[in-house]
């Protein structure tokens, strides 16, 4: 059977989800319409999802329409969850974004559109929610052709006294009024460009056959030169029935579009292969979700070959073998198990020992890695600890659970300052992380602003003597050291120097000396935090051939250095992160505006396609909402890294606050 699979996209609350519904219900692949208010859709059945009535996971469900099965991935529009959106670029061959007439072009448009042209995906358009419309709908598609050139209407909505009646299909209507025959003309014109001979031929006789129309313009759809544009209201169940029809005979089925390309992990060399169920097996894990009766479970798209329940498979990126047990055909919540699936289909497996997502399976005589999903990494962090004590290990299982579904999530033990950091792409996305450790893992975590990683370093040399001396009978404890510290530069770290002469101490106690300071700089000396960039010199000092040990020489190099430290005029360094965002132009100004207000330096800007790419260092201090900040700043249309780059002197008035604070918790 001819398989077309689709990704739909589109912006948070541009009617999407009810897109979704209304192809199943015009199918007939569901006998209702779900409701996003009353959480019973089919693609929207996340506890998470029903309870906030929006999109927050991708969901799968599949029907047929003449013949054809249509798979469908739904993915969510808001822009923290873009990791779920990359998972659907991964496996989806077509993509149909879906916009909100009452709208028109907004950031999730934008950037669905940005990534299927990234991608090269055959990509087509559903203007939604016409039955609301009350202003121009031409001037509304000159605005589109703007922000994307290679739009092409394909039908056009009939209105009735200001009431969406209907549609026109460009491609068979007749007696059209000037706008839409000038529409259906520009088919014509942009079919015939694409081809000499039909330029030829349109030029000599000035048409061209339907079935020439028809080639040209199914050809130019897949190759990515065109972007149909069809109209309706999947509420009012208007322009469904034509976008399918469109679906099953303009988009093009998997095994029509290019090979798949990946590595022989064997040969290291890039391999090829067709498509089609009688090339060796291929499939891509895009997904993995813990189920509470099934336990973990692998999404993957078959991209070539077959396999059956109760069989095995090589997975190619960890060099494992990998149980398969029951095939799972999915569709919203509910599973169906299937003996087998071929190239083409969407899947899971339940229970995969090593597999995980962006993970390339194969047959182990036929290895290859595709390429891995690519996920951006986050941009917003939290500090959390377990509500509760004695569920440190409860939360700890649910952090592995958690980090396997969402790629976009992570979380590390910060060993300096002593917290466990959450992060992620946005505050909606570790707000609803939150609340799945607590409803769906049963861990509860509070939640706070994570701690700034200071330093401390001296500015200037200091000579001291450190003398731990202690007499209670029988032997004492003996250890005199003279250290001299004095700065480095900004990066260069720690360096201890032994300069000891005539056996002043003798040799075995020098890495006691040395274990003290390292010690004592983790600690610091004015406000807790290590101490950096100085070298420390042990250049004197005595010893007693009975009472001096070890441990007295490390506690004598730990008070000789806090004294030291003390003396050369200490201060205190914080971190700088390196930060590129990328935003149109016209949000520059405000974004160098945003960088100088928080004590940042602006290093550059330059051109970065279709957009500008400001390069600046910040204060992590600053920058505790700074991803919240851009993304009302830029209306959600900015791109934004951050990487650590150095440490820098924190200003005076800010250190002498950190520093009374961390005295008064020390009282």
């Amino acid at each position: 059977m001819k398989k077309i699979n689709i990704g739909i996209l589109g912006h948070s609350k541009s009617g999407k989800t009810l897109l979704s519904e209304s192809l199943l219900y015009k199918t007939k692949a569901i006998s209702r319409l779900g409701n996003i208010l009353q959480g019973n859709t089919v693609m929207d059945f996340d506890p998470e999802e029903i309870k906030r009535g929006m999109s927050i996971n991708l969901s799968l469900a599949y029907t047929k329409w003449k013949e054809v099965l249509l798979n469908f991935i739904d993915a969510p529009g808001y822009a923290d969850f873009i990791g779920e959106v990359m998972e659907t670029l991964s496996v989806a061959d077509n993509i149909l974004i879906n916009i909100s007439a009452l709208e028109g072009i907004e950031v999730g448009t934008e950037k669905g559109l940005t990534l299927s042209r990234e991608r090269n995906l055959p990509t087509a358009i559903f203007v939604n929610k016409l039955d609301e419309f009350k202003g121009d709908f031409f001037q509304f598609l000159k605005e589109i052709e703007t922000v994307e050139k290679s739009i092409l209407p394909v039908n056009l909505p009939v209105f009735e006294s200001g009431m969406l009646k209907g549609i026109a299909d460009l491609f068979s209507a007749t007696n059209l009024e000037q706008n839409y025959a000038a529409y259906q003309e520009k088919i014509t014109e942009r079919v015939a460009e694409s081809d000499d001979a039909l330029l030829n031929k349109y030029l000599d006789e000035g048409s061209l056959t339907a079935e020439e129309i028809k080639k040209g313009f199914e050809k130019m759809v897949r190759e990515r030169k065109i972007i149909p544009l069809l109209c309706g209201s999947s509420l009012q169940n208007i322009g469904i029935e034509p976008l399918l029809d469109f679906m099953v005979s303009s988009l093009p089925e998997s095994n029509a579009l290019p090979k798949i390309t990946g590595i022989n992990p064997e040969t290291n060399q890039e391999e090829k292969r067709f498509r089609s169920s009688d090339n060796p097996f291929t499939a891509l894990i895009f997904k993995t979700t813990f189920d509470p009766f099934a336990g973990k479970l692998s999404f993957f798209r078959i991209f070539s070959g077959e396999i059956s329940s109760n069989s095995s498979i090589y997975n190619s990126s960890t060099g494992k073998k990998e149980r398969v047990g029951q095939i799972l055909r999915i569709f919203g919540k509910k599973q169906e198990l299937v003996p087998k699936a071929e190239a083409g289909n969407f899947v899971a497996v339940a229970k995969f020992s090593s597999a995980q997502t962006g993970n390339t399976l194969s047959e182990p005589a036929h290895p290859i890695v595709l390429t891995p999903i690519k996920f951006p990494e986050p941009s917003i962090s939290l500090s959390i600890k377990p509500k509760k004590e004695g569920t440190e290990d409860k939360l700890a299982a649910a952090f592995a659970k958690l980090k396997d579904e969402d790629k976009t999530i992570d979380v590390v033990r910060d060993k300096e300052t002593g917290e466990t950091i959450i992060s992620g792409v946005g505050d909606l996305h570790l707000d609803i992380t939150i609340s799945r450790l607590k409803d769906k893992f049963g861990a509860e975590v509070i939640k706070g602003i994570p701690k700034v990683a200071y330093r401390e370093t001296v500015t200037s040399s200091a000579s001291v003597q450190g003398k731990y001396k202690r007499q209670t009978g029988g032997h004492g404890q003996y250890g005199d050291v003279w250290l001299r510290v004095e700065s480095l530069p900004r990066g260069k770290g720690f360096e201890f120097v032994d300069e000891i002469k005539g056996g002043a101490i003798p040799n075995q106690y020098i890495p006691a000396v040395e274990k003290g300071i390292l010690e004592a700089m983790e600690k610091g000396v004015i406000a807790g935090y290590p101490l950096t960039d100085f070298k420390a010199a042990l250049y004197d000092g005595s010893f007693h051939t009975v009472d001096s040990s070890e441990i007295a020489f490390k506690i004598a190099a730990s008070l000789a250095l806090k004294k030291a430290v003390l003396q050369a005029n200490p201060i205190l360094l914080e971190p700088i992160m390196s930060v590129e965002v990328s935003v149109p132009q016209e949000f520059v100004g405000d974004i160098i505006g945003d960088i100088n207000s928080k004590r940042g330096k602006v290093l550059s800007v330059a051109t970065k396609q279709n957009n500008q790419l400001v390069k600046a260092f910040l204060p992590l201090s600053e920058m505790a909402n700074y991803a919240t900040g851009l993304r009302s700043l830029t209306k959600g249309k900015e791109e934004y890294t951050r990487v650590f780059s150095h440490y820098e002197v924190l200003p005076g008035h800010l250190a002498k606050k950190i520093i009374e604070s961390r005295e008064k918790k020390d009282d």
